[in-house]
């Protein structure tokens, strides 16, 4: 069983709430095609959240205090494990759960968003409700350990969450693409289009460490957008020469960008001090 955490911020407003224990005929989230599976509940979610501030401080939690582990949920006096965790649209997620209603085993499923000031929506079985944050329970460590990670590949994207990796090669889906990518990364994109590309218009999704193209709904480039990121061999940029030379071959010649530097697919430039300035593979529409 969760533990319920006491110490509760007492400054946060007051939000709308819905009563989860309404007894009207429960509107399930739509599930989102061709969802994306998550290993535990992302790091944002993790928490205690309640109806307003004044929920979070009371002594005994009300029928809204809702506590979110990286695989389990407690919602009023309800234990409810997770069955599944997928991914949804801008960043929400939907989390499948086991529980008990009148005495009957029932599969539940909960969408978690959040919203403007950090507010949590949360929709189930018993309608949408808003609740603000109380705290965070040691489990957020536990989250972070496995939550999603991003790495570079020549060939695409690597993704590993927990024990687990996954590829996302070039020729992939833009939609599942750009919602694992939500999840590693915990932001949307800034969309933009490029039509003057000369292999043929390309859609650029933009996030803080990375932008990553697509060109008719297919995933077919990435590029790195400062330190962060990197290669499962540690290349990103920022990354010394010496230390690149040391785990691929990567050849380097004067072209107009620079001096710029390939291996099988990923190509990138060394700056003045032989560190990595820039890193890319596939259609990214570089002008030479």
């Amino acid at each position: 069983m969760l533990a319920m955490l006491a110490g509760c911020s007492q400054g946060d407003d007051a939000a709308t709430s819905v009563n989860l224990t309404q007894s009207d005929e429960p509107v399930l989230p739509s599930p989102t095609p061709t969802p994306e599976a998550l290993v535990t509940i992302p790091t944002r979610f993790v928490g205690t959240w309640d109806s307003d501030g004044t929920a979070c401080a009371a002594t005994t939690p009300g029928a809204n205090r809702t506590v979110i582990a990286a695989n389990a949920l407690r919602i009023g006096d309800r234990d409810l494990p997770t069955r599944a965790i997928t991914a949804a649209e801008a960043g929400a997620v939907d989390v499948d759960v086991i529980g008990d209603r009148s005495g009957i085993t029932e599969q539940r499923r909960y969408r978690l968003a959040l919203g403007s000031g950090g507010n949590l929506g949360l929709t189930g079985v018993d309608g949408p409700a808003r609740l603000v944050r109380c705290d965070a329970p040691a489990g957020a460590e536990a989250a972070a350990r496995n939550a999603i990670a991003l790495s570079l590949a020549p060939d695409g994207l690597q993704t590993v969450a927990g024990a687990s990796s996954r590829a996302l090669s070039f020729g992939a889906p833009a939609d599942i693409v750009l919602r694992v990518v939500e999840a590693a990364t915990q932001t949307l994109p800034e969309g933009s289009r490029n039509a003057d590309c000369g292999e043929g218009p390309l859609d650029i999704a933009t996030y803080p460490r990375i932008a990553v193209y697509f060109q008719e709904g297919r995933f077919v480039g990435w590029s790195a957008r400062g330190r962060g990121l990197t290669t499962m061999g540690g290349v990103g940029i920022g990354s010394k020469r010496a230390d690149v030379e040391s785990v691929i071959d990567a050849p380097v010649e004067e072209t107009s960008l620079g001096r710029e530097f390939s291996s099988g697919g990923l190509s990138g430039l060394y700056d003045a001090k032989d560190n990595v300035s820039a890193l890319w593979a596939g259609s990214t529409c570089i002008a030479r």
